[in-house]
């Protein structure tokens, strides 16, 4: 409850959930519109880029929604009393994962309603494949956005800014708006390790033929059981050691 109170007092908040996925929608829209009718390629192009954007926007928001939540505690020093608490560090992140799930999923909605009506671009097109993307984008943001978290109950404030832009750094080794074939070929087996990668070569795949290979769920699956499992085991092990060495009580200093 204090995380949807503070979210309608907070400029802030409100700016991070939709004012920019919303600017993201409409200037890339616009300009994705500009190319396509330069280079004649039309509809697909719109659908490619707008879909890669919303798309990425749910591993955005969903790691942000954790990792930047633990931060806002921390700036107002409100650890002492969420741990000081019968409240578990697990149903803490449990708490946060679901809050965090309702905000992006508002934030998304908007974001397809403006592509819908702005250039015509339905999300709804990708059909059923459209519930695997979405859950296995949730998983991959929920496995950074623990792993952020757990680095900063560890090293503090110090490195709070990879709450924003740690998540930066796969985007385009996702494949976002080009396909993997478009990489250099020393970095197409790094993308390839990559969850995200499939997903996205499966957006274009599904929006191209209707189709999607099987082998690109299951690889993004398996990679994302393995990526969530370290988050987890990271955040424990980290949370464990801030605990007895009294490091959270020095984060929010």
């Amino acid at each position: 409850m204090e995380h949807i109170f503070r979210m309608r007092h907070s400029l802030e908040e409100i700016v991070d959930t939709f004012y920019w996925p919303l600017m993201d929608v409409v200037l890339w829209g616009f300009l994705t519109l500009f190319i396509s009718k330069q280079s004649g390629m039309g509809a697909n192009i719109v659908a490619f880029l707008l879909g890669g954007i919303i798309l990425w926007t749910i591993a955005w928001r969903s790691q942000q929604d954790i990792s930047v939540s633990f931060l806002v505690d921390m700036w107002y020093q409100n650890l002492l009393n969420i741990f000081g608490s019968p409240l578990t560090h697990w149903e803490f992140l449990t708490a946060t994962i679901i809050l965090g799930f309702f905000k992006m999923m508002i934030t998304i909605g908007l974001m397809a309603i403006l592509a819908y009506f702005f250039y015509s671009f339905s999300l709804l097109s990708m059909g059923f494949y459209l519930l695997p993307f979405l859950a296995l984008l949730l998983m991959f943001g929920w496995a950074m956005g623990i792993f952020i978290t757990a680095l900063i109950i560890y090293f503090g404030r110090r490195i709070q800014s990879l709450a924003w832009s740690f998540i930066v750094i796969f985007q385009p080794l996702s494949c976002v708006s080009y396909p993997l074939s478009a990489l250099p070929e020393w970095l197409q087996p790094i993308a390839r390790a990559i969850p995200t990668t499939y997903i996205f070569e499966g957006m274009r795949a599904v929006l191209s033929t209707g189709t999607l290979p099987a082998e690109y769920l299951i690889k993004s699956l398996l990679l994302n059981i393995i990526y969530l499992i370290v988050a987890i085991l990271v955040f424990a092990w980290f949370f464990e050691k801030a605990r007895k060495e009294g490091r959270l009580v020095k984060a929010q200093e």
